[in-house]
């Protein structure tokens, strides 16, 4: 998955690094990926 502009900060920038994060665990990048694409639906 390519993120095109990079969030810093926030909600959605603390996802978007827990999800190219090697050391994050399944579940955590499970909640990041939602919390993405929750983003995505609304904001683009």
């Amino acid at each position: 998955m390519a993120i095109m502009t990079k969030h810093s900060g926030g909600k959605v920038g603390k996802a978007g690094k827990t999800l190219s994060s090697k050391t994050a665990t399944k579940p955590q990048k499970s909640n990041a990926g939602k919390t993405l694409k929750k983003h995505q639906d609304t904001k683009h």
